[in-house]
């Protein structure tokens, strides 16, 4: 089930902020979900990019979101 692009964005906004050299990927983002309890329906869209593809910043993570669906708003 799609989840709202806060509950990604928070996550995202972490790594960019933490680290703004970061190219993170499907991994990175579930590691987190995992370490931080978060909602399932978010930990799923994370899990529906694709394995091996690097994001360069936040902006290119939501479309690919949007793409596949995930982003409920």
């Amino acid at each position: 089930m799609p989840a709202p692009w806060s509950g990604y964005a928070e996550i995202i906004d972490h790594i960019f902020n933490v680290a703004p050299e970061a190219t993170p990927m499907r991994s990175d983002f579930l590691d987190i979900c995992y370490a931080n309890d978060i909602d399932d329906d978010v930990v799923d869209g994370f899990d529906a990019l694709r394995e091996g593809v690097q994001f360069t910043n936040a902006d290119e993570v939501k479309a690919a979101l949007t793409d596949l669906g995930q982003i409920s708003d």
